[in-house]
C-alpha cells in the first residue's frame, strides 16, 4: 500500500481529533508499469541458483548466513510474489517450482534465457509470459556497542548502569526480468534492495546478539515482502484505505447528524446520505453544511462514483469552508487519475 504524504497524515489527524467515525473501502491500486493486453498468464519460476555452489557457501560463512538460507528466502521471494498476483484481476499466475542455475554466485544478472527456453516453460504451462528470479543475495550485518547511562536509584543516589546493544541489518536484493512469450521481448528487468533493522540489549556482547531475532527468520520476512513489492510494481492489487466522516453537528442539526451515523454505522448508507444532503440545503450553520456535504463525498466515493465524490467535496470546502474537504478534494482528484490507469491496466474493459 502507497504511503501516504505527510500532508495527508495531518489531514487524518485532524479529522480523528474532530467528532468522526472511519470506514475502509477496497480500491485497486495501479501498477507501475503497463503490461501488454495479450499477456493473461504469467509462469513464475527460479533462476538464481548459483551455478558454481562453493563460492556462495565461503559468502555464507563470511556474513553468518546458515546453510541454504538464500536458498529459503528465493522461495519466500516467489511466494510473496504468487501471493501479489492472486489479489489482482489482471492475471492468472503459475507457479512452476522450477530452480535454474544463474549467475556464478547468484548475485548478478546472468545472460537472458534463450527464447526456446522461455517458450518451452510457458507452453508447458499454458503461459503467456515468464517471470524469473534472475538474482538473489541477501547479508546479516550485526555490530554492538556499549552503552552507559547515569541513572538514580531510589535513595537520590548516582550510578552508572552499563549494557550492550546489538544492532542487525537485514539486505536482501532480488533482480527479476519478465519475458514476453509471443513478442520475444523482455518487458522488464528490475533490481531492488529491501532493508530491516533489529537491535536488542544484554548484560554481555553475547548476551544482547542472542536476544536478537533469528537472522535467516528476518531474511524470509524480508524476501517475501520484495517479492510483494515486485507483484505491485506489474499488477493492479486490490488495497484497503481508510476514511474519516462526520458523526456530529451543532444546534438544530444535531439530533439529524446523530441519526445520520446511526444509519450508516447500521448498513444504511441510503437515509444517511438523503439526511445529510437535507442538512446540506437546510442547515443555518454553515459548519454543519460543510460536514454533511463532506460526508456525501465520503458516500459517494463508497460507492465507487468518483467524480460525484469531487463535486461534493468541492462544495464542503468552497461553499461551506470545510477546511478537511481542501485534502480530500486532492485526494479523490489523485484516486480519479489511478482509476483511469487502472482501467488502462486492466483492458478487455475491465475484464
Amino acid at each position: 500500500m502507497k504511503k501516504l504524504s505527510f500532508f495527508q497524515f495531518l489531514w487524518l489527524s485532524a479529522l480523528v481529533s474532530s467528532c468522526t467515525s472511519t470506514i475502509e473501502l477496497q480500491t485497486l491500486q495501479p501498477a507501475d508499469l503497463y503490461i501488454p493486453e495479450h499477456i493473461q498468464t504469467i509462469a513464475l519460476a527460479s533462476r538464481s541458483r548459483p551455478s558454481k555452489g562453493f563460492n556462495n557457501v565461503v559468502e555464507g560463512i563470511v556474513t553468518g548466513e546458515g546453510i541454504g538460507q538464500d536458498r529459503r528466502g528465493r522461495m519466500r521471494a516467489l511466494e510473496g510474489l504468487a501471493m501479489t498476483l492472486t489479489r489482482t484481476p489482471r492475471f492468472n499466475v503459475k507457479t512452476t517450482g522450477l530452480e535454474m542455475e544463474g549467475s556464478p554466485a547468484g548475485n548478478s544478472y546472468p545472460p537472458p534465457l534463450p527464447w526456446e527456453e522461455v517458450n518451452r516453460i510457458c507452453r508447458q504451462y499454458g503461459a503467456d509470459a515468464l517471470i524469473t528470479m534472475e538474482l538473489y543475495d541477501s547479508d546479516n550485518f550485526i555490530s554492538t556497542d556499549l552503552r552507559k547511562d547515569k541513572k538514580k536509584d531510589k535513595d537520590g543516589n548516582e550510578y552508572t548502569e552499563q549494557y550492550y546493544v546489538a544492532d542487525m541489518r537485514t539486505q536482501v536484493r532480488i533482480g527479476w526480468r519478465l519475458y514476453d512469450r509471443r513478442e520475444r521481448h523482455i518487458i522488464d528487468q528490475f533490481a531492488g534492495t529491501e532493508d530491516a533493522s533489529s537491535n536488542a540489549r544484554g548484560d554481555t556482547e553475547d548476551a544482547a546478539k542472542g536476544n536478537l531475532p533469528a537472522p535467516e527468520a528476518i531474511t524470509q520476512d524480508v524476501s517475501f515482502a520484495a517479492g510483494e513489492l515486485y507483484g505491485m510494481r506489474i499488477a493492479p492489487v486490490w488495497i484497503t484505505i481508510t476514511r474519516e466522516w462526520y458523526t456530529k453537528g451543532k444546534g438544530n442539526a444535531k439530533a439529524n447528524m446523530k441519526r445520520a451515523a446511526r444509519y450508516a454505522h447500521a448498513g444504511d448508507w441510503g437515509l444517511a446520505t438523503r439526511m445529510w444532503e437535507t442538512i446540506v440545503n437546510t442547515a443555518a450553520d454553515p459548519k454543519n453544511r460543510g460536514r454533511a456535504a463532506y460526508n456525501m463525498a465520503v458516500a459517494n466515493e463508497r460507492e465507487g462514483l468518483l467524480r460525484a465524490a469531487l463535486q461534493w467535496a468541492r462544495r464542503a470546502y468552497t461553499d461551506f469552508g470545510n477546511k478537511n474537504a481542501r485534502t480530500y478534494t486532492e485526494i479523490i482528484r489523485q484516486r480519479i487519475f489511478e482509476q483511469e490507469r487502472v482501467e488502462e491496466q486492466m483492458g478487455d474493459g475491465g475484464r
